[in-house]
Order: structure tokens, then sequence, then C-alpha cells
């Protein structure tokens, strides 16, 4: 940290051309954008985690015992020092003042700053918190937890059918006993459509996981094991309770300090809030969906590096608009390959379908009224899904069924098309 200057007994902020709060996708690219197109400007990074960056992705990797915590982590201190970065590592930013373009910090330090990116991130929600045996999954000292406890269980359950708690049971050793609560009538239902998410329940059941749809935990108990009554009247022993249940962005502190906020800290096409000076992006941040237009939070890393990128951008002052965000998940679980990207749900004006669960192949693309394609599901084989993005993103019409049916590169089909 570098020294504050005193006068007169008064020590004077420290004062920095950009200030980012965050230290994930967004905040990442932030960085290395601003870096690309100017040495000079100053930069503090703030985050209240007291580590490098670090892919949250991979750690139910991580837990399940298939790679180690050092893999986990995106850079390393020095990217920080030879970025010309001076991080405030392990503290959380807890008041922001608009009007004096300051931030204080948990320990009472105060930057001041001519631009300010708040890449916040999100929080898991709370389930009986308190319990040594229940856990959510979003920070490091989660991931570690459930690695610990996860070693010897013999029955694992999670709640909620999300891209937390699906990847953790995915990669649990064979043998342990995997039961998966789910609220809803299928899995993955804030990204799939119905079809494709009856697909991908056919195989978790045949990789032996125990669903229970429509079907929630009302009671814990906890001792050497968790007891689980279900709102079904079922019960259930489990060695851990993993609570994967959605997340929730974290607005507070720009909610405090007057910012306009709906369900994330609410953003412009130039990823700019409210405030001419501060600009939002990544999970917290709430801004226009590429297909229909609506403000949403994305809560993707893609869109987290995209929306950081442009941020970075404007705050230089190089007008970049962004276009808006999309879906754009790609997961593995039980040694399926799977990736949503855009719009993917029941009500698009049209869908094409290839494949079948029997093959190992199966691809759903969604279409809006004008033949446009506007989204794409694919499960067993997700290679050219940058193909469909890009198609999306260039709101093109859909080729016909040979689309559906290349198994090979970008490249290669678009020469099929030309």
């Amino acid at each position: 940290m570098r020294a504050s200057p005193v006068l007169e007994g008064i020590v004077m902020p420290q004062r920095f051309d950009i200030v980012i709060i965050g230290n994930s996708a967004a905040g990442l690219q932030a960085i290395r954008t601003i870096r690309r197109n100017s040495s000079q400007t100053t930069i503090a990074l703030i985050d209240r985690e007291g580590c490098p960056a670090y892919s949250r992705v991979l750690t139910p990797h991580y837990i399940g015992g298939k790679t180690g915590k050092d893999h986990l982590y995106l850079v390393d201190h020095t990217f920080y020092s030879d970025s010309a970065v001076t991080p405030f590592f392990g503290q959380a930013a807890t008041r922001l003042d608009v009007t004096g373009h300051e931030v204080q910090l948990a320990d009472g330090t105060t930057l001041g700053f001519g631009k300010l990116l708040l890449a916040l991130g999100s929080e898991a929600r709370p389930f009986k918190e308190g319990m040594g045996r229940v856990s959510t999954l979003r920070h490091m000292a989660d991931a570690e937890k459930l690695e610990s406890l996860l070693k010897s269980a013999r029955s694992v359950t999670a709640l909620g059918a999300g891209l937390v708690s699906v990847p953790v049971l995915s990669h649990l050793p064979p043998g342990v006993e995997r039961h998966l609560v789910v609220g809803s009538d299928r899995i993955f239902s804030r990204l799939l459509d119905g079809e494709s998410a009856a697909l991908l329940e056919e195989h978790f059941v045949a990789a032996g996981v125990v669903l229970h749809k429509r079907d929630d935990i009302t009671e814990v108990t906890e001792g050497e094991r968790v007891e689980l009554a279900l709102a079904s009247g079922k019960r259930l022993t489990t060695d851990a309770l993993l609570v994967g249940k959605g997340v929730t962005p974290n607005t507070k502190l720009a909610r405090d300090a007057g910012l306009a906020v709906g369900d994330g800290i609410l953003i412009d096409d130039f990823c700019r809030t409210d405030h001419p000076d501060i600009f939002a992006a990544g999970d917290a941040a709430e801004g226009k969906d590429y297909v229909t237009g609506a403000k949403n939070v994305q809560g993707n890393w893609i869109t987290a590096v995209e929306q950081g990128e442009h941020a970075a951008l404007n705050m230089l002052g190089l007008e970049c608009a962004y276009g808006g965000s999309m879906k754009n998940n790609i997961t593995e679980v039980f040694g399926l390959d799977v990736a949503v990207i855009g719009y993917c749900f029941d009500d698009a004006a049209q869908t094409v379908t290839a494949g079948n669960r029997s093959i190992g192949r199966f691809r759903k693309v969604f279409l809006d009224e004008k033949q446009r394609i506007i989204g794409a599901s694919l499960i067993g084989e997700t290679n050219d899904s940058g193909v469909y993005y890009q198609m999306i993103r260039a709101r093109a019409l859909f080729p016909g069924m040979k689309m559906l049916q290349a198994t090979n590169s970008h490249a290669a089909f678009m020469r099929q098309i030309a």
C-alpha cells in the first residue's frame, strides 16, 4: 500500500484515476483493457478476499478432488504488480461517497477516485447459517469447507438444480449417494427449455442421482449426519447439504450511496450507472439483454468479461457502446458437455432440434418470428458453441438443418454454408 500524505495531522485519502471494487472476471478484464490502452492511469483494486483472482467455475473440480487448489487461480500476485495495480486485498468497501468521489474500506482507509468500477459480484442466498454440515458455494472459504467435508461423505444432498449444485454432485467420487432437491418442475429451469432439461434429467438418473422435483427442505437437524425433512413428507439422512438456491447481486454499497438499483446496479449501454463517473459490470450489474432488450442480471463469465472491457474503455474516455448481454454457459456434468447460449425458453417463436440422448448428442436452436437464431442448447457436444454465439450476435438467419448436423470447427462450417 502506498503511504498517504499527512497534512496538519490529517491523513489524506490516497487518490487513483480508477478504482475497481471486485477481483473476478469483470475486474480482471478491466485491468487488462486499461493497461492495453494506457500505461499512466493509476489503478487501485479492492477485494474482500485476501488472495489473487480464482475461478469459481473450477471449484467443483477441487471439491471433488479432481484438481488441486493451486489450479484454481487465474493469476498470481505478480499480475497486479506487473500491471501497476495497487491491491487492497482482504478489505471490504463499506461506504461510497459519490459526491466526494471516495470509497471507505473496513479498516478505515479512504480511497479517492476519478472513475469507479463496481464489479461487486453476487452472494449465495443464505440457508440455515452456522451449521457445520451445511454450506453454500460462492467463495474460496466455502470451497475449502466443502472439500474437507465431502472427502469422507457417503451421501450428499444438494438443494437447487443450478450451475453450482449439479457440477458438485457430478464431480463426487463414484459410490457416493447423491440426492438433488428441486423446487421447480425441472432442473436448470432458469436456463433451459423443458425438452432439453428432460434429456439431462434422464442422464442424471442413469448416473445415480435421486431427483426430488417440486419439493423443498422444510427442516434440517444436524448431528453426526444431517437429517432432512422434505415438503413431500420424505426424510433423508445425508452427510452434507449443499445449498445452491440462486444468488443475489451485491447492490448494498450502491444502494446506500443513492445509485439507481433494480435487481442489480442499473447501467446504460456504456456500462455507466446514473452517476457519470461510476460504472458497473458483472454479476452485480443490471443491463440490456441482447435478445429481448429487457434489463436483467445475466450472471455469467462471458458477460462479466465483456462488460468489464466496455466499462474500462468508457472510463478511459474511449466511448464504446455495449450491445447487450446474453446467456453463455458451458459446463460438464456427469460426463456430459452442456452449453446454453442466448434465449432458450419454451415460448420462442420456433425451435428446430436434432439428435437424442441415445446417440449422446442433442441440440436445439431457438428462432424468432423472422427465422433469426436467438438461442441454442447443445448437449453432448459443445465445440461449436462459439458458432451459435456469433450467429446470435449477428442476428443471422437460421441456415438450415446442416448447421445442426455439423460436428466440425466454426471455420469449416462457415465454408459449408458459404
